[in-house]
């Protein structure tokens, strides 16, 4: 169920359901995640483009509120990104020489095994402070991630508590043991949600044909 997905980009609206799955769940018997790569390489348009269309399938409607594509070399700690409470995380990875560790944090499941909402449970335990990782210690899954290819990681960044109709979120954080400063690790970010009027077409036609970075 964690393994990654492998397609080409034609293929993203077939493979968009098992995603969905995936990610989008409302009990804690799917991940809460999805890495998915490439058959062949993908430059970095097609990556952006793959990460719209691939959304645009899933059986929901989601609409973007943010768009992002930055240079990343600094480790973080589990986290969410700042987004509405139901929302969902897309990462577009682009190829790079910089290595880098990942790992999700199922904190809904934590959560659940504590008998506290997600909200709840992340304010008693701050996953910034050592105390607060320590306790998602047994929900923490290291995924293994390509080097040198683009690839998605597909994540729910919800932040809701569990109740059998709310999407689940989970944590994510990275770490980049030798950061490059002549090197660039890539990556493209945009958040979705639901029910929502969502960014201007304008926004969406940037984030798809930029070539800087924020």
């Amino acid at each position: 169920m964690n393994e990654p997905l492998v397609t080409e980009t034609a293929g993203l609206p077939s493979l968009a359901a098992e995603v969905f799955a995936r990610v989008w769940r409302t009990a804690l018997d799917q991940p809460g995640f999805a890495l998915v790569r490439f058959a062949h390489a993908v430059d970095s348009r097609a990556l952006r483009r793959a990460m719209v269309e691939l959304v645009v399938a899933m059986p929901v409607s989601f609409v973007p509120e943010r768009f992002g594509r930055f240079d990343q070399q600094v480790s973080s700690k589990f986290h969410r990104d700042g987004a509405p409470p139901a929302s969902l995380l897309v990462l577009g990875y682009e190829p790079t020489v910089v290595r880098s560790r990942f790992w999700i944090a199922d904190a809904s499941a934590a959560a659940r095994a504590a008998g506290l909402g997600l909200k709840e449970y992340l304010a008693a335990n701050n996953p910034m402070f050592p105390a607060g990782e320590a306790a998602l210690a047994p929900f923490i899954t290291e995924l293994s991630v390509p080097t040198g290819e683009s690839f998605l990681l597909v994540v729910n960044n919800s932040l809701l508590p569990l109740d059998g109709a709310n999407p689940l979120g989970v944590l994510h954080k990275a770490v980049i043991p030798n950061p490059d400063p002549a090197g660039r690790r890539v990556i493209n970010s945009v958040g979705f949600t639901t029910g929502a009027p969502g960014l201007p077409d304008a926004e969406l036609y940037r984030f798809l044909t930029r070539d800087d970075l924020d």
